[in-house]
């Protein structure tokens, strides 16, 4: 059962980044309040980031930064609706975590797995970017084939393919969380060769 229901940007379906449906997946929400883990809830967040009336918060700073490692220059805020409009965001687990640094139990990641074929069934992404190392240890081997490690720089990106029901595949790998010690021009790089490779 989907719990948080992903936001599909208006534009998701048109490839406009890569020439790819991309769907960005997230780990968690966290809610020190239960009442805030509305379904809503991943909609709302990136509704309110790209809201050019939102108060700017630390927080909106791991958005940024990964935007611009998918356009490789700093973006404006016009350019930040483009380009969340052309991504679909899913995080991941089903169950709210009381805090930034807290890690969910390998109960609530395999409990998430239903939900998340749901997600790739319904969406059909070509491209997944899993968003830190911690999730992509924590994702399911079902309908998974790895991949030979994707090298850019001397650094080994991890990937593989997940079986949509479709027939086809989604390419997924992950990159470094966007919250802390993210250089977003170095990412653009080895995202766009983990992509095109």
């Amino acid at each position: 059962m989907i719990n948080f229901l992903p936001f599909v940007g208006s534009q998701y379906t048109a490839r406009q980044l890569f020439n790819k449906r991309i769907m960005v997946l997230g780990d968690s929400h966290y809610c020190a309040n239960p009442q805030d883990a509305v379904p809503t809830l991943t909609q709302d967040i990136i509704n309110y980031y790209l809201n050019p009336y939102s108060e700017n918060e630390g927080w909106m700073q791991t958005y940024r930064k990964f935007e611009r490692s998918l356009v490789n220059h700093e973006t404006s805020p016009d350019e930040s609706i483009s380009i969340w409009n052309s991504l679909l965001f899913y995080n991941f687990l089903q169950v709210p975590l009381s805090g930034p640094r807290v890690a969910g139990t390998s109960a609530d990641y395999h409990n998430a797995a239903p939900a998340f074929f749901e997600v790739l069934d319904k969406y059909s992404p070509e491209v997944i970017i899993v968003w830190s190392k911690r999730l992509w240890d924590n994702l399911p081997n079902q309908r998974w084939s790895p991949a030979p490690d994707i090298i850019y720089d001397n650094y080994h990106i991890s990937n593989g393919f997940y079986s949509l029901s479709n027939g086809s595949q989604a390419k997924a790998f992950y990159i470094y969380h966007p919250s802390t010690g993210y250089s977003w021009d170095w990412w653009y790089q080895a995202i766009k060769r983990a992509i095109t490779e």
